[in-house]
Formats: structure tokens, sequence, C-alpha cells
């Protein structure tokens, strides 16, 4: 009882704040981004005091799930779009079974032109389009953030999302992070290998990639644009590739949509894949915002559930703890 009064109350405050940075902050000049600093802001000083306990759920130990030697305490892993700290130590006291640290480029870039991200309605529901183009810090700096003790002493997985414009670069970005996590004393991590980002002129086409595999291969995980081709689904499966994130945002002439847009999509990635494969790992991403949408990607063969706007609903968290006994 005093769990959910206390899910609803961090819900509810969760939308107001979000109506009223985007009324106020985001509609003169229309920039979406200002409403989102200021939100990563005050969820910092939230983090940094006392509060931040408020934000603490505890995680049955019957949803818990395992990838080879990976433990995630939920199914659910947040999908990559963010590298503060503040906003991933947030989810993990929520209960998120796993993180993933946004794509990493080897090159620091301020990413494209502002305003660049837009909510949109599709549906009746809230979705995102942006064109960021993957503003990040770069291998080095990223580097330096990696072994955060707030983070890796809940002892669930963390995930870093590999980018790149060129074969070369990829590689390069990869055996950069895998040196440097082989020293120090956390062995809870994966890769993402992101092909996808509708933000970049180039990236992967499911070619080449075998190189990731040559020590890490339980731990790698290829994440596919929603208009994926079968032919580069399967050449990444001969490489020796099985585990899939289907999928990132959609592209379009403006960007990326996420949201409720990519389900259809996501859905038709997920039957081909474990129609043809038994031994594949599948984790469903896009338009996750309740049990409902979870039940649907599951009834197809999804092992876990990769989220974004869920992260910031603390009842549907709640909800999936206690709905949930063991379904996995």
């Amino acid at each position: 009882m005093l769990n959910s009064l206390r899910a609803k109350l961090l819900s509810i405050k969760f939308r107001a704040i979000r109506r009223f940075v985007i009324t106020v902050l985001a509609k003169i000049p229309r920039d979406l981004e200002r409403a989102i600093i200021f939100g990563d802001t005050l969820n910092h000083f939230l983090m940094i005091t006392p509060f931040r306990y408020f934000f603490k759920f505890k995680v049955p130990k019957d949803i818990q799930t395992n990838l080879y030697d990976l433990s995630f305490a939920s199914p659910l892993i947040s999908a990559s779009f963010k590298d503060d700290v503040s906003s991933l130590l947030q989810w993990q006291l929520l209960g998120i079974g796993g993180i993933t640290y946004k794509t990493v480029l080897k090159k620091p870039s301020k990413g494209n032109l502002r305003p660049r991200i837009q909510e949109i309605s599709y549906q009746g529901e809230y979705g995102i389009l942006n064109s960021l183009g993957l503003p990040n810090k770069g291998v080095e700096k990223f580097k330096l953030s990696i072994p955060n003790k707030k983070l890796m002493n809940f002892n669930r997985p963390i995930g870093v999302s590999i980018g790149g414009n060129s074969d070369k670069e990829y590689f390069e970005v990869f055996n950069s992070i895998d040196r440097y996590l082989n020293s120090i004393d956390y062995n809870q991590f994966f890769y993402e290998i992101n092909i996808s980002c509708p933000n970049t002129e180039k990236h992967m086409i499911g070619s080449g990639l075998k190189p990731f595999l040559n020590s890490k291969r339980n731990w790698c995980i290829v994440k596919l644009s929603p208009l994926e081709k079968s032919g580069t689904i399967n050449n990444l499966y001969e490489e020796g590739f099985r585990q899939f994130h289907a999928s990132n945002t959609l592209p379009s002439l403006k960007g990326g949509i996420s949201g409720k847009k990519i389900t259809p999509y996501t859905k038709i990635i997920i039957k081909y894949i474990k129609s043809n494969w038994d031994d594949t790992i599948v984790i469903a991403g896009g338009g996750i915002r309740t049990m409902k949408d979870v039940e649907e990607y599951k009834k197809i063969g999804a092992d876990h559930f990769s989220v974004s706007s869920l992260c910031f609903n603390p009842i549907a968290f709640l909800k999936f703890y206690n709905e949930f006994s063991n379904p996995f």
C-alpha cells in the first residue's frame, strides 16, 4: 500500500514537471531539449540528496533473468539514450534490470544543430522525433565515467552502446573500451553494437562484424533498425551473433521516431528471428508503456524489454513487479 502510494506520487510528479517544463521552456522558442536539460538538472539535484531514497523500490527475486553469466534484476533494460549518472542511478533505484549507456563514438561530437527534438503524437500517445546526431563526449572521456561506484554497487549489468562512421571506428571504440573494462574489478558489462542510428551519415550494414566475436560473443548485442532487411539479419546470424535488439528509432526525413509507431516493425523483426532460430536472445524495444505491451512482445518470443519513457513511470514499474510472478 505504501509503495503504491509512493509510486503514484512520483508518477504524478513526473507528469506535472513534464507538462510544466514543456509548456514554459520548450514552446518559445520551440526547443524540447531545453525542457530535457531542466529535468536532468533537477534530477541530478535529487540524486545527490537523501530524497533519492524516495525513488527506491525493492525488486522481487522471482523476476530475475539471465543472459549467460549476466544477471538482470528484471527483464526491463534501459534503452541507450542517456549517459548521465543521475538518470541511470534513478532507474536502478526504481528497479530497472540493467542499464545501457548511450552510444559512444571515437571522437567528441556536438551532434546536429538545435532544435533537434520534437514531441509528436501517434494513436493518442506521445512519442519523440529526434535528430540529435549522437552528441557524445568521445571514447577517451567516456571511459573515465565508467567505473562509477554508485552504479556498480547494484551489481546489475551495465551496457555500453558502440557506434562509428566506419568499420574501423567501431572496432577502435570497442577495443579501447574493452581493454579498459578488462582492467577494472567488475564483470557485469555487455556491449550493444549500434548499426541502426538514423542520425548518422554512415552505419554498418551487417557484414564485417566478426572481430567483435573473438572473445565477447556472449556479451555482444546487435541493435537493429526497425527497417532492417532479412538478409542483414541472416548475415549477422551466420557470423555468429545470437543476441539482437529490435529495434532502434524509425528513420524519417527529420531524424528518428520513437514510441508506438515502432511497435509493428519491431514485432515483424522479432517474429522473423524467433521463427528461424531457437538459439537467439531478443530484446524488444519500441512503444513499451504498459504491461500489455510487455505481454504482447513476450508472446512472440521476446526475452528482455528495452524501455525509455517507462523509466519515468514508477507506477508502471510497480505494476510490472506485482503482476508477474516468475513469468520468464
